[in-house]
């Protein structure tokens, strides 16, 4: 009898190793998404964007708009305005846009993050008369072409700025506006910025992009005084 449980607990024993073996394997397949953006050079972690900084973000981009009299960048029935969030993460910002009556895309590269954007596309999003659904693609917005949008959103880190720049500068249309939330754009001039902590947010617009570019361009090129007091 004593032989019998002993191999009931042996059996036991091996069922819950695994069982907790096929949890881990699980949890390691699931977390992979969210660990893997670490090995690359420039990774956009997921933070999901509190409703202030949602809010700023429109708000600050109304705020230029009537400071610049830009009609082009409110949307309307008449006035389709595209706006692209980088990194959309759960798409809150392309969910509110498109509230708002933007055309927006959200690009994300984490596979369960774009998968569950997807799936409250067709299960949560109300498709008002006259407003755009959602639109979401799962790629490294790196090598998406920026060229048709007219707003640029993005919720980046400090050590990827500069380089998203570049590529920004080169793509954007002349009237397209970047809106950089939680850090501006290092080394270069914003637009318009609204200050509020955490939740700050900068507009930059291509102009402003180009003529830093050319100030660097100048200052490396500039040459190097030799001392001929030598000869």
């Amino acid at each position: 009898m004593s032989e019998q449980s002993g191999k009931q607990g042996s059996k036991l024993g091996l069922y819950l190793a695994m069982g907790v073996g096929a949890t881990a394997i699980g949890f390691s397949i699931a977390a992979i998404p969210f660990l893997t953006p670490a090995l690359r050079t420039h990774a956009l972690p997921y933070v999901p964007a509190t409703t202030k900084q949602i809010e700023n973000v429109f708000k600050a981009v109304k705020g230029y708009s009537l400071e610049k009299s830009l009609t082009k960048k409110a949307p309307s029935k008449t006035n389709v305005v595209r706006l692209i969030d980088l990194g959309s993460g759960d798409g809150r910002i392309v969910f509110d846009a498109a509230e708002r009556g933007y055309h927006a895309t959200g690009v994300e590269l984490n596979t369960m993050l774009y998968l569950y954007s997807k799936f409250k596309t067709f299960t949560a999003w109300k498709n008002k008369s006259g407003l755009f659904r959602p639109v979401f693609k799962r790629a490294d917005f790196w090598k998406v072409n920026m060229t048709q949008y007219d707003l640029i959103v993005v919720f980046g880190v400090q050590g990827m700025m500069k380089d998203l720049a570049s590529k920004l500068k080169e793509e954007m249309k002349p009237d397209c506006l970047i809106v950089s939330c939680r850090f501006p754009i290092s080394s270069y001039k914003s637009v318009f910025r609204l200050e509020d902590e955490l939740d700050g947010v900068w507009i930059y617009d291509k102009e402003s992009l180009d003529n830093l570019v050319e100030e660097e361009k100048k200052s490396e090129s500039k040459p190097i005084d030799e001392d001929d007091d030598d000869d």
